[in-house]
């Protein structure tokens, strides 16, 4: 179920750099990509208000979410930002993905297959 929400995650995060109407990432500035973005914005919203709501919740865990999956940083560079080494920062995203499932599966969400 978590690798589940993992890809959700990814999906999420290639949509917001899309240009996805974003709630979870609005501090984040991006310039919109170049398109190719496949991800329905109904998905996408689902996994994007469980992190708006992480991020209201545990702002910390929030912003290592969003380090990872939109700006694609790695552990060392989330861990300079935060003030953490790498060993914390990967507990850190650990839990803020078990958060997001857990909202998720709280909420009765189900992805739609698109195929």
């Amino acid at each position: 179920m978590l690798d589940d929400t993992k890809n959700r995650l990814q999906e999420w995060g290639e949509w917001v750099r899309s240009g996805g109407p974003s709630l979870g990432y609005s501090a984040v500035k991006l310039a919109a990509g170049s398109g190719g973005c496949t991800v329905p914005d109904d998905e996408a919203l689902a996994v994007d208000r469980a992190v708006a709501s992480l991020k209201l919740r545990e702002p910390g865990l929030g912003k290592v979410l969003v380090n990872y999956y939109v700006r694609r940083w790695d552990y060392s560079m989330i861990g300079l930002d935060v003030h953490m080494s790498r060993e914390k920062v990967r507990v850190l995203l650990r839990s803020a993905e078990a958060w997001v499932d857990g909202t998720l599966s709280a909420s009765g969400y189900k992805k739609i297959s698109y195929g």
